[in-house]
């Protein structure tokens, strides 16, 4: 439930943070400041907490992820009015994270299965993440085009990578049963040891 919660924070203070950087205009207040800086701890505590007491879920898998992706979107958005953030990194953002959540939404009304955020997914939300922060501290341009090109690289790198792995969960688990797909309880069971920890 904690962990949960947390995920929620980053959800809630959206509306805060955009609505200060508004009222900041070319400025940047200390409220601006924290609303950024506890979403992005959140962001790292959501996890860290499900891991320490052992409570990931399937909620939970659902969604962290959901959080990052609302929250990202809207801050970008908010970040192309206000401080010169690339339009089209916005565009690749949401067309990335539609078609995740399409794609993912329709495995799980059909199968029920959910596909935990991967390596690449978590890097591309980091890098995403500072580019947004860079935006808002107005820091050196060539700095911010930077790490724009590094966010809409790994966009596209963890959006294929979401494929591969939506094709090989979908797809007959062995030679002996080409044409048929994987049991749902044992690939949801992968998943389990795979937020656990295990192999």
């Amino acid at each position: 439930m904690l962990p949960n919660l947390v995920s929620l924070y980053r959800v809630v203070t959206l509306p805060a943070l955009l609505w200060s950087l508004r009222r900041d205009g070319e400025d940047l207040s200390a409220l601006t400041l924290a609303l950024l800086g506890t979403a992005a701890v959140s962001d790292l505590v959501d996890g860290w907490l499900a891991r320490r007491l052992g409570r990931s879920s399937r909620l939970g898998q659902i969604l962290d992820p959901l959080a990052d992706k609302l929250f990202l979107g809207g801050l970008a958005l908010g970040l192309v009015l206000w401080r010169d953030f690339p339009a089209w990194l916005l565009v690749l953002l949401l067309v990335r994270d539609a078609a995740i959540v399409g794609a993912g939404a329709l495995l799980l009304r059909r199968q029920g299965l959910i596909i935990p955020a991967n390596h690449l997914g978590k890097a591309s939300t980091v890098a995403m993440t500072l580019t947004a922060v860079a935006h808002v501290l107005a820091t050196p341009l060539f700095l911010r085009q930077g790490l724009a090109v590094a966010s809409a690289v790994l966009l596209a790198i963890s959006g294929l990578g979401y494929l591969y792995a939506l094709r090989r969960e979908t797809g007959p688990t062995d030679g002996s049963r080409s044409g048929e797909q994987d049991d749902a309880a044992e690939i949801e069971a992968r998943h389990q040891r795979r937020a656990a920890g295990g192999p």
